[in-house]
């Protein structure tokens, strides 16, 4: 009896950007004409594994929901959301900041004198347990992108945002007042589907680890 294709779950934007290169050359690597293209599902050099090119925030519900059997997201994503994974490794790449950025000039003790601080953000859990830690209450602005135009138009005090090179948080006017936490990317798995094809599946995840840490 023939498989079904195994799927692993590949993100978009700043992850992706990283993956794809990593993978090039290895077992695992996708598919150049097909990335050329507009379809969202990628074979890769092993037949019978494709992968699927999903936004980040939709990846660990096709993950969870045993959609695609693995997935790679950031760990900052998978903190915001309660989903039901396995998280097997992190894989060592797409390391980033979770920063509290404020406009230069601005320090802590001028954000927690506020009477009424405001925190533009899209990761309001993180968020919130921060606020939680440091005995701090704020309004939190939900914000799903271009957070760095809060402060400037006024909209918020400050923002709550991954930072990988700092050059946007430059290019408007803004620093990194406080790092609350730091995020990388992570491999997870579908729990139902990797503890009943743990044949299948277990040396997929073991030879996308191993195609991770064998590049820089």
């Amino acid at each position: 009896m023939s498989h079904r294709t195994l799927l692993i779950a590949f993100p978009k934007g700043r992850l992706g950007d990283e993956l794809v290169p990593k993978l090039a050359g290895t077992s695992l690597a996708l598919d150049a004409e097909a990335l050329k293209s507009r379809v969202l599902r990628i074979p890769t050099a092993t037949p019978g594994v494709s992968a699927l090119l999903l936004k980040g925030a939709d990846l660990p519900r096709y993950v969870a929901a045993g959609v695609a059997q693995l997935g790679i997201v950031g760990s900052d994503t998978l903190d915001e959301m309660d989903m039901d994974l396995l998280e097997l490794a992190d894989l060592g790449f797409g390391a980033c900041r979770l920063s509290l950025c404020a406009q230069a000039g601005a320090t802590m003790e001028m954000l927690r004198a506020k009477p009424h601080l405001r925190l533009a953000t899209k990761f309001p859990k993180a968020t919130e347990a921060w606020l939680t830690r440091e005995d701090l209450t704020a309004e939190l602005v939900p914000l799903s992108s271009s957070a760095e135009l809060a402060p400037l138009l006024g909209l918020a005090d400050a923002i709550v945002d991954l930072v990988q090179t700092g050059g946007t948080l430059r290019a408007h006017g803004l620093v990194e007042t406080l790092v609350l936490g730091r995020s990388s990317a992570r491999l997870v798995a579908a729990r139902g589907a990797y503890l009943s094809e743990p044949e299948r599946i277990r040396p997929l995840a073991e030879r996308l680890i191993a195609a991770f840490r064998a590049t820089p």
